[in-house]
């Protein structure tokens, strides 16, 4: 019995302590969310860089220009012919 009497007035100094000091203990965990928002927002954020298909499905193109093959996503396509750059599809348009 003696215990649980010690035990309510320990519970009872915590409240008004924590009563008394309400404000106070609000502010600090706004400021300590606060902090913690602006680390979060300080992180430097890794891009998601898509992976290029490597796999042996991937088609490749020549350029009809300067026989270089491309995939052929990456190619630029004109009609039926797929150009490596837009360098090469443009020289190839001046010499026509």
């Amino acid at each position: 019995m003696k215990w649980l009497i010690i035990l309510l007035l320990i519970a009872v100094v915590i409240l008004m302590i924590v009563y008394r000091y309400r404000k106070h203990i609000q502010t600090a965990l706004f400021m300590w969310r606060t902090f913690r928002q602006f680390k979060q927002a300080a992180k430097p954020q890794q891009k998601q860089v898509p992976k290029r298909d490597t796999a042996a499905d991937t088609e490749l193109v020549r350029c009809p220009k300067c026989n270089k093959w491309t995939p052929q996503g990456d190619a630029v396509k004109l009609k039926s012919n797929y150009f490596c750059s837009l360098a090469c599809l443009e020289e190839s348009m001046t010499k026509n």
